[in-house]
Order: C-alpha cells, then structure tokens, then sequence
C-alpha cells in the first residue's frame, strides 16, 4: 500500500499545471539558510519545442543559523564521528525550521507544498586535493526535513555526478539556464555568463546553443575575505562588510603575483571544481605570513587576488561574452565586485535583479529548479560542466509522512 501512496503522489504532483517548491541552501560560511518559494511551470529547459520550466519567485528569505550550530560547523577539525552524526540531524533540524518560517512569511501552509529540494550544507568537497578520490559530503538529513515539514523532499544532488565520475560542482548550470532564459524570444541570440560569487567562485556559460552551455568553478569568492575579517576582528566580523577593510587597505602587488603564480588550480583546465580545502584558513595563514602582517592591506591584497583569480578564469576559459550577471553575497561587496567590473570589460557586469533573479535568491531557486526536474526524472547534471560521464538524476527522494 505505502509503495501505491508514493507512487500516486508523485503521480499526482507532476500532473499539476503548475508546483510549489521551496529551495534551500547554506554556503561554506554556514552564516544562514536560504529559502525561495518558487511556482514552476512545465518542465525542462527552453527550447524550439517550448519553453520548458518556468519560475516565478514568491518568497525568499535568509534564517541565521542557531550560533551554537554555526560554531560546531566551522569547527571543522575538531570533528568526531559523533559530531558528524549530530551535526547531520541538527543542520536538518534548522533547515526545517527556516522551511517554515520562509513559508509562514509567504502566507502558505506546509501542506501547500508540492516539494522542498535542500542542498543542505556542504562539509566537505574533493576540491582536487592531491591524493584525495572524488568525494562530497552536504549534511542536513533530508529525511528529517520531510518528517518535520510532513513534505516531499529531494536532497543530497551532489552524490549522483561524483557517483559517475564528475566533480560534483557546479550543478547549477542547468538550473541557470531556466532562471536566466531570453524573456523576449525576438531577442537576437547573446552568448553571456552568470558569475556566482558565494564562498566559491563559478561561472555558467550560457550559450545560444544549450548544448554549449558549460561552466566551473574559478576559484575563491569570499571565502578568504570571510576568514580573513573574522581573524582581524577576533570573530565580531563575519565578512569584510562593505568592502570596508580592503577599501582601508593598500595592494601587496608582489604578493598578489605571488599568490597568482603559486595557484595551480587556476591554468587547469575545467571540468573542475574546488573548495574551501584549497582556499581555506592555512591559505590565509599563509598570505599573512608572507605580508608580515593580518590587517586591511592584507584584505586589500585578497581581494584583489580574488578579483584577479576570476579575471585569469575568463580569459583561459570563457569565449567571449556580452554580459555577465552577479549572483551571491559577493556583490554586496564593492571593493571586489567593482574590481571585477574593470577586469572583465568589455562584457558588462550587471546584478541578477536586472535579469530577474535576485542575486541573493539565485542558489536557493536553482535547488528549487533542481527538485522540480528530478520530480519529473529529468536529468540535471551536465557533463559539460562536471565532466561526470553520463547526465545524471540529481537527488534523492525523501517521502512525507503518508
């Protein structure tokens, strides 16, 4: 009997016009827990058929995260079995909480949703570590969220492309492609880029051919600027807000060629993909200690870095492209985000608002667009992206209560 109720609502739920679907998602920096409650139409990506799925954002809204689950996640080489485990049901446990607030905020009951798609929180990631063998891990037990919400969950989407043999990241790519679709289909065809700058940097490709569509990850974003402003602060900072501290500071130009030619991460070529395993505290610790110094000239200095970084990706990688959309909390920083401004002219740098998507929303809505394809086993990684052999179903399914 239970096996005939998840197939009928399955069934049910894509018979449906159209379907509510929240999408959530924590960054490394593990500073909150976003949430968009999207309605998506149809499904699949655009095309000479039809125009696949369409979104339309109802809600979004950031939850911090409890401060004692934020500390136990940074603490990451402090970590036990034991804290694994827990962590796994309390990240969960938080996620569902911020599920429905989110929903509360935008005025639905749970039983209004067809369909919640968590990241949930990425604890570690291969990031082409020497020696290392392909492996991801995002906590936050789908299964939980579906007990607590009582709804239809898909979780855990990295797994099924290292399963077969991509990186793993990026896997929004797909999802870009929807949220960034022409809205005018007279529009002439314009190659451009989606430049996500969370704690990683990644960039889509977005082609007039969606076979060509491809992306990768460049490499840092805030990551280093995050730890960076919580060693100078002894912890009151949690980002360099503003740009303040970079903007206060002057550029180690030696050290930032320096930094440059020591990163072999940047001339590979992608498929790749990296994490804060690669640019993580001893990065700082290192930079600081060539500087002499952890200061504002030492955030100047990073930032620039960073800058530069994505600059190098797209001048190796990324054919020439007419605009190149923001998403992430990097964008709120003008010390980084004006210095890309200058570095990828002549292609504009717009926010993703002017395009529809609002920047902070974007990760959250493509886990939304994610869940929804899965919903209808549409697969969703790109091995033009990830370089995993086969296009793979993302996620896995956790059932509501019955």
């Amino acid at each position: 009997m239970l096996m005939n109720a998840a197939a009928d609502l399955l069934t049910a739920r894509t018979a449906k016009p159209s379907r509510v679907v929240v999408g959530m998602i924590s960054g490394t920096s593990a500073d909150s827990i976003d949430a968009a409650v999207c309605r998506i139409e149809g499904f699949g990506l655009p095309s000479a058929h039809g125009p696949g799925a369409r979104v339309e954002l109802l809600h979004y809204a950031e939850t911090p995260y409890p401060a004692a689950i934020k500390a136990r996640i940074l603490d990451l080489a402090a970590w036990r079995v034991r804290d694994v485990a827990e962590l796994n049901v309390l990240v969960a446990e938080a996620f569902a909480d911020a599920c429905l607030e989110t929903l509360a905020g935008a005025g639905l009951k749970p039983e209004e949703v067809d369909l919640i798609g968590s990241h949930g929180q990425t604890v570690y990631h291969h990031s082409s570590v020497p020696g290392a063998i392909g492996a991801t891990l995002q906590i936050g037990d789908g299964d939980v969220i579906a007990e607590r919400t009582g709804a239809l969950v898909i979780a855990d989407f990295r797994a099924r492309d290292v399963a077969a043999g991509g990186e793993g990241a990026p896997i929004s790519p797909f999802a870009d492609v929807i949220l960034y679709a022409p809205r005018d289909p007279q529009a002439p065809p314009e190659r451009r880029a989606v430049l996500n700058l969370g704690g990683i940097a990644n960039v889509t490709v977005l082609d007039p051919d969606p076979a060509r569509v491809f992306g990768f990850d460049t490499g840092p974003a805030n990551t280093l600027l995050d730890r960076l402003a919580r060693r100078i602060s002894g912890g009151t900072l949690d980002c360099d807000r503003d740009g303040a501290l970079a903007r206060a500071g002057r550029v180690d130009e030696a050290l930032v060629e320096t930094l440059l030619a020591e990163d072999a991460y940047l001339a590979r070529r992608p498929p790749k993909s990296t994490g804060f395993e690669m640019y993580g505290d001893p990065f700082v610790d290192r930079a600081g200690t060539l500087l002499g110094r952890f200061d504002a000239d030492l955030m100047a200095t990073l930032t620039e870095y960073t800058a530069r970084t994505v600059a190098d990706a797209f001048a190796r990688f990324v054919p020439p492209v007419v605009e190149v959309i923001g998403a992430g909390g990097g964008v709120k920083n003008p010390a980084l985000f004006g210095r890309l401004a200058q570095l990828l002219a002549p292609a504009r740098l717009l926010l993703g608002d002017d395009r529809g998507v609002p920047g902070d929303a974007r990760e959250a809505m493509a886990f939304a667009v994610l869940a929804h394809e899965a919903l209808f086993g549409l697969p969703t990684s790109l091995p033009s992206v990830t370089g995993a052999r086969r296009p793979a179903v993302l996620g896995k399914f956790c059932l509501p209560r019955f």
